[in-house]
């Protein structure tokens, strides 16, 4: 009796891990799209995604990373990611937010800079201290997902990442950093400073 409810147990466990219903709408067209117990995990990339061919053997991919959903390419899948993550490429909107009336913290960012990854912590905590008082931009200088970003590059002179730009409330550069330097003590002072005037 014993070996009957181990295996039944081990089956059941081994099912669960292995087979999983979805059903969610695309970030760009009505089509459900449905990862079922027909469905094949092809690929994990912890964290970020896992890549499903279905029945009829397209592909799926599902955000592992924020629970947006799954998506027809990976295209979609990455920029409903980026997007999730604040990033931006248009040039009008982030000069909006540079001359809204609160200091600005730009950093050209990209996805494959090891020194980007490196200040994720430092500046996550800088994002929640001051969420309130300043703005914060992420430009993905590499773009392949977004819009074309080359106007922005220039304007703002970012050549190499991570570039950390801070703007006053009136919108002047009062602070550029290129290369890793995420000093959360500097940084944290900067924008503190810029707040309060």
């Amino acid at each position: 009796m014993k070996i009957l409810f181990l295996s039944v147990f081990i089956f059941l466990l081994f099912a669960c891990n292995n087979q999983e219903t979805l059903q969610e709408q695309t970030s760009n067209s009505d089509e459900v799209l449905i990862i079922d117990e027909n469905s094949k995990l092809v690929r994990t990339f912890e964290n970020d995604y896992s890549l499903w061919k279905n029945q009829n053997n397209e592909d799926i991919y599902k955000d592992l990373s924020s629970n947006l959903g799954s998506f027809n390419s990976f295209k979609e899948l990455r920029e409903a990611q980026y997007r999730s993550r604040g990033i931006m490429t248009d040039l009008s909107e982030i000069e909006l937010l540079i001359g809204s009336g609160k200091p600005t913290f730009l950093e050209g960012w990209s996805e494959t800079c090891v020194y980007c990854k490196m200040s994720e912590v430092v500046l996550r905590d800088l994002k929640e201290e001051y969420k309130q008082d300043v703005n914060f931009i992420v430009i993905d200088v590499a773009n392949r997902y977004l819009e074309d970003v080359t106007p922005t590059v220039k304007q703002y002179e970012i050549f190499s990442t991570p570039t950390y730009i801070i703007f006053d409330n009136k919108g002047d550069e009062i602070y550029r950093s290129v290369g890793y330097s995420a000093q959360k003590n500097k940084l944290s002072e900067i924008l503190s400073n810029a707040s309060k005037n």
